[in-house]
C-alpha cells in the first residue's frame, strides 16, 4: 500500500500543470475583432488556428496543447503595452514557435517545453509529494531533449517566417516592446504597488493598476535601459529604439468585454494574496511599531551599531532607497567590513543608476559568499541596461561560479560529523517557531533540538542544525528513506542553511547546548483506547454496509417474494446500528459514546454467533473500548448492551 500512494504521488507531480487554471477563457462574443486578428494571422502563416483564447494576469503569448488541438494563451497587460499589428506579430511569432518549419524539432520543442513545465513546480516545491522524482524524471528528458538548444533554433525559425508578414525589425520591435514593458512592471511597478499600498488592510485593485501602467509612459532613460536590457536577452539584430506613442490604439480595444475580465482578474488577485497580504499588512505595522521605539531610544541615547543599522533599513522601507540613498553610501563608508551594509548601499545606488555602487558590491561579495550570486547579478544588469555587454556577461559568468561554488559548499556542509562542535543556536523566537511549525508536520518526529553548527567551509554563513527523534513506528508504513524526511525538515524559510540529522547518530544534538523545541505530548492510554475504539467503530460501519449489501445482491431474483418479515428483521437492526455509528462520531459526548457502545455490542453478539465472521469479533471489543465518560450515560449503555447483544444473536439465527 505504502508503495502504491508513492507511485500514485509521483505520477501526480508528473501531470503537467493546468497553464489555463491561470486565465480566463474569452468567447467569442466578448472579443471577436482579436479572434478575427488570431485567426488571419494563423492564416497567414499557414497553420491552424488556435481553438479558443484565453486571457492571463501576465505578458504572456504563447501556444499549450489541447489534445489535438491548442489554445492561445494571451496576457491582458499585454494587449496594453502592444498595438494590434506589433500583437499580430506576437501571434505569428508564437504559432509558429510551437508548429512552424521542420516537424522533427517541432516535436522535441514541445516534449521539451512539457517536461519544462514539470520541472518548475518540482523545484520551486521540493518538500510537495513526489516532486524529489518529478524533478529528477523532468530533468533527465529536459536534458535528453536539448531544450536550449532547441528552443534557440525554434526562435530563429519563428522570427524569420513572422517577418515575412512584414519585416524583421517589426518583430523583433513587438518582441521587445512586450519585453521592456514585462521587465518595467517586475522590477518597478509591483515593489512600488506594495510600498503604497502596504498601509491598506484590504489588497489593492493591482491588475487595473497594472494594466494603467503598460498602457502609460515610462521615463525616456528607463526606456533605453528596458530596450538594451531587451536587445541583449532576445539577442536582436535591429539596432532601433521602438518608440513609445501614447496616442495609437493598443490591442486591448479588441477585447470588448476587457473591463469585465479586469474586474474578474482584480478579485482573483485579491483572493489568491489574501493571507499573504494579511502578514505584509501586520509587518508593516511591527516594523512601524519598532521604527518609533527606534527613534524614542536615539533621542535619549545613541544607539548601538546593530540598532543604528536596523533603524536605517527600518527608514529605507517606510521612506524608499532614494530618501536614505545618502546615509546607506554613508554607513558603507564608515563600515568597510560591514558585508550587508555594502550590499545595501550598491543595491541601492546602482538601483538610482549610480555606477558608484559597483564597489560597493564588489566589495559585499568579496567579504560574504552569499552575496556572490545576486551581488555580480546586479552589476551584470545594470551594465547590461546600460549597454556594456561584454562587460556584463563577465559579471554574469561570476554570478554563474559563485551558484555552483555555493551549491557546493551547502552540499558539503549537510554531512555532519557524529563528534560535531554546537554551540546556543541563537535565533529568534519567531525563527524558532518557523521550525517548529514544519516539525508538527512530521507525525514520525517524537522529539527536536536546535544548535548552531561551526562550518569550515563557507564560515560567514549560518548553519543551524536540527536533531530529530523518530517515533518507533515512524517508518512502518512508509516507503520514505530517513534521509528524504531530514530533507524535508530542513526546508524551511530562513535566511540561513538548516540541516537536520539524526539525533541518535549525532550524540551533541542529544545535550546542552542543543536546545530542545519540539516534543510530542505523551498520549495518555485511555485517549489512545478511544482513538483505536473509533477506528473499530468505522470498521464496524463497513462491516454493516457490507452485510446489507452482499443480502440484498442474492437475494435480488427473488423480490419481493423472499423480503417477508424475516428478511426485515434480519437487516433492520443492521441498518439501524451503522446510522448509529456514523450519527455518533465528533463531538466526542458521553451521550454519543454510549449510543456508539450499545451499537458496538450490537455487532459483538452477530459477529460472535456468526460463524466466518467471528474473525471480527475482536474488532467489535476494541469498538466498546470507545466508552461513555459520565456515569447516567454508562449505567446506560450497561443495560442496553445486554439486549444489543442478544439481538445481533438472534440476527444469526435467522
Amino acid at each position: 500500500m505504502p508503495y502504491a500512494v508513492k507511485v500514485a504521488q509521483v505520477i501526480r507531480a508528473l501531470g503537467r500543470p493546468n497553464a489555463r487554471a491561470r486565465g480566463l477563457r474569452l468567447e467569442r462574443e466578448a472579443g471577436p475583432r482579436l479572434y478575427e486578428l488570431v485567426e488571419e494571422t494563423a492564416h497567414e502563416v499557414g497553420l491552424r488556428s488556435p481553438r479558443a483564447i484565453w486571457l492571463t494576469m501576465t505578458f504572456e503569448s504563447r501556444v499549450v496543447a489541447a489534445g489535438r488541438e491548442h489554445d492561445l494563451l494571451l496576457g491582458l497587460p499585454l494587449l496594453d503595452a502592444v498595438s494590434a499589428e506589433e500583437l499580430r506579430m506576437l501571434v505569428a511569432v508564437a504559432l509558429l514557435r510551437s508548429f512552424g518549419g521542420d516537424r522533427r524539432t517541432s516535436a522535441a520543442y514541445g516534449a521539451a517545453m512539457r517536461w519544462a513545465e514539470v520541472l518548475v513546480p518540482a523545484v520551486e516545491r521540493p518538500a510537495a509529494p513526489g516532486a524529489n522524482v518529478a524533478a529528477l524524471v523532468a530533468a533527465g528528458w529536459v536534458w535528453l531533449l536539448d531544450l536550449e538548444h532547441v528552443a534557440e533554433l525554434r526562435e530563429r525559425d519563428a522570427r524569420e517566417a513572422a517577418s515575412k508578414l512584414t519585416s524583421l525589425g517589426e518583430v523583433e520591435s513587438a518582441l521587445a516592446r512586450a519585453a521592456m514593458c514585462e521587465s518595467y512592471v517586475d522590477d518597478v511597478f509591483w515593489l512600488a504597488l506594495i510600498a503604497r499600498h502596504s498601509g491598506n488592510v484590504e489588497p489593492p485593485d493591482a491588475i487595473t493598476q497594472l494594466r494603467r501602467a503598460a498602457h502609460g509612459p515610462m521615463p525616456a532613460d528607463e526606456w533605453e535601459r528596458r530596450w538594451n536590457r531587451a536587445r541583449a536577452e532576445l539577442k536582436l539584430i535591429t539596432d532601433t529604439l521602438p518608440r513609445q506613442d501614447q496616442h495609437e490604439t493598443r490591442a486591448s480595444a479588441l477585447v470588448d468585454a476587457a473591463s469585465v475580465f479586469t474586474r474578474a482578474f482584480d478579485d482573483t488577485w485579491r483572493a489568491t494574496n489574501a493571507l499573504n497580504w494579511a502578514a505584509l499588512h501586520h509587518g508593516v505595522g511591527t516594523q512601524t511599531a519598532r521604527l518609533e521605539e527606534l527613534d524614542l531610544l536615539a533621542s535619549t541615547r545613541p544607539l548601538a551599531q546593530a540598532e543604528a543599522w536596523q533603524r536605517l533599513l527600518l527608514r529605507k522601507a517606510r521612506e524608499g532607497t532614494p530618501a536614505v540613498l545618502e546615509e546607506l553610501r554613508a554607513w558603507a563608508v564608515e563600515h568597510p567590513t560591514d558585508a550587508a551594509g555594502l550590499f545595501e548601499a550598491g543595491r541601492g545606488l546602482l538601483a538610482q543608476q549610480d555606477a558608484s555602487g559597483i564597489p560597493f558590491v564588489e566589495r559585499a561579495v568579496a567579504l560574504d559568499e552569499r552575496y556572490g550570486i545576486d551581488g555580480n547579478a546586479l552589476i551584470a544588469a545594470y551594465l547590461r541596461a546600460n549597454a556594456r555587454e561584454t562587460e556584463a556577461t563577465d559579471y554574469r559568468n561570476r554570478s554563474e561560479e559563485s551558484a555552483k561554488d555555493l551549491e557546493k559548499g551547502l552540499k558539503a556542509r549537510t554531512t555532519v560529523a557524529k563528534d560535531v562542535t554546537v554551540s546556543a543556536h541563537g535565533l529568534s523566537a519567531d525563527q524558532v517557531e518557523v521550525i517548529a511549525q514544519n516539525l508538527r508536520k512530521f507525525r514520525g518526529v517524537k522529539a527536536a533540538t536546535v544548535a548552531r553548527g561551526e562550518p569550515s567551509i563557507l564560515p560567514t554563513i549560518p548553519l543551524v542544525l536540527i536533531g530529530v527523534r523518530w517515533r518507533r513506528s515512524a517508518f512502518w508504513f512508509t516507503i520514505e528513506s530517513p534521509h528524504d524526511v531530514l530533507n524535508r525538515i530542513a526546508a524551511v524559510a530562513l535566511p540561513l542553511q538548516v540541516v537536520a540529522v539524526d539525533m541518535s547518530k549525532v550524540a551533541a544534538m542529544r545535550q546542552p547546548p542543543a536546545e530542545e523545541i519540539y516534543r510530542v505530548a505523551r498520549v495518555a492510554w485511555r485517549v489512545r483506547a478511544v482513538g483505536w475504539g473509533r477506528k473499530a467503530q468505522l470498521v464496524l460501519v463497513a462491516s454493516g454496509i457490507f452485510l446489507i449489501v452482499v443480502v440484498g445482491v442474492i437475494n435480488r431474483d427473488c423480490f419481493p417474494d423472499c423480503w417477508d418479515a424475516t428478511a426485515i428483521f434480519l437487516l433492520t437492526p443492521v441498518i439501524v446500528a451503522v446510522n448509529a455509528l456514523l450519527l455518533a462520531g465528533a463531538p466526542y459526548t458521553s451521550a454519543r459514546r454510549a449510543i456508539a457502545f450499545v451499537a458496538s455490542a450490537f455487532f459483538a453478539g452477530m459477529f460472535f454467533f456468526g460463524g466466518a465472521f467471528a474473525l471480527l469479533f475482536p474488532v467489535a471489543l476494541i469498538g466498546l473500548m470507545r466508552a461513555p465518560t459520565s456515569v447516567r450515560p454508562m449505567m446506560w449503555a450497561l443495560g442496553m448492551s445486554v439486549p444489543a447483544f442478544a439481538l445481533g444473536w438472534l440476527v444469526t439465527t435467522v
